[in-house]
């Protein structure tokens, strides 16, 4: 997950996906480690919530150096849903497919989350 910016597209779809069946594990400790952004770890661990803020502040500095970044992610997003026809190779095309993923993987973990504490909490 930690190298999710400069991974092919498919293993961070594979990756995230892993990921996600995990998290829709019914266990505690699971849960706890996946979903938790509070989790208590000892020294020298990292919970998902950790990477995935590592990798938001890395993302932060690369899009930096990167002219155009929005629009390009726009047209990345559009081919990869089949709007738009394949053209020229976009610059950084990894780095904008792991953003998108990202991003996807993101609103999925909250679903996730929003998904069992309300199981849990109902009567």
């Amino acid at each position: 997950m930690g190298k999710i910016l400069d991974q092919p597209y498919d293993v961070n779809l594979q990756v995230t996906s892993v990921l996600s069946k995990l998290s829709l594990f019914p266990h505690p400790h699971i849960h706890e480690y996946l979903l938790d952004p509070y989790v208590n770890l000892a020294s020298g661990c990292r919970s998902l919530f950790s990477v995935i803020v590592r990798v938001v502040g890395d993302l932060m500095v690369r899009i930096q150096r990167i002219p155009d970044f929005t629009p390009k992610l726009l047209l990345v997003r559009k081919r990869l849903l089949g709007l738009e026809p394949e053209g020229p190779i976009v610059d950084h095309m990894t780095l904008l497919e792991g953003v998108i993923v990202l991003e996807e993987f993101c609103k999925e973990l909250a679903a996730i989350a929003f998904v069992k504490y309300h199981s849990s909490s109902a009567p």
